[in-house]
Formats: structure tokens, sequence, C-alpha cells
């Protein structure tokens, strides 16, 4: 694996911290650097993930024109978590969604 150099400017205060707590964790400050920055990239990739799948839902949703009650997902959701048997509720219309009165 081919490594390229990286200068990073710390302030005196964050390089101190970095330096504590590379020594509480009984490794070297460069380590804890890089085991941040994956950490930091990891985080990243699953939030973009995580948004581009949401993208992907509504895409699907506007083009299908339905979509799930709110109210009925959430009951239907919380009959399940407290162990009940639910049938899950069907998709509606988006333009019906809303419209009637409870």
């Amino acid at each position: 694996m081919a490594t390229v150099s990286v200068s990073v400017k710390l302030s005196d205060a964050t390089k101190a911290r970095v330096d504590r707590l590379a020594a509480n964790n009984g490794t070297s400050p460069h380590a804890l650097m890089i085991e941040a920055i994956e950490a930091a990239l990891e985080r990243g990739e699953k939030h973009d993930a995580f948004v581009e799948a949401a993208r992907q839902s509504r895409a699907q949703m506007i083009a299908s024109g339905k979509a799930y009650d709110g109210d009925e997902y959430l009951a239907y959701a919380r009959a399940r978590l407290s162990g009940e048997k639910a049938t899950r509720p069907r998709q509606k219309a988006i333009k019906t969604l809303g419209t009637t009165s409870r």
C-alpha cells in the first residue's frame, strides 16, 4: 500500500490534547490521528449513503404516487414493538393523505 505524507497544523492546545489522549490510550499521536481521520470518513460515508437512500425512497414514492399514512404506520410500529400482532398498513395515494378527519 502506498502512503502519502500530509502535514497538519494544530494549535498548541489541540496538539497537547492529542498527545495526552494518545498517551492515555497507549498509542502514538500519529496512530490516534489516523484513527480519527478514518472514523470521520466512515461517519461521513455512512451519512452520505443514508441521504442517498432517502433520496431514492422519495423518488420512488413520487413516481408511484403512494405512501404510508404516518399515524397508521406509527400505530403499527408501536404495536409490533410491544409484541402485539399487527397488520402492516397499506400504502395510499399521496393526494388522499391528510384529507380525512381523525
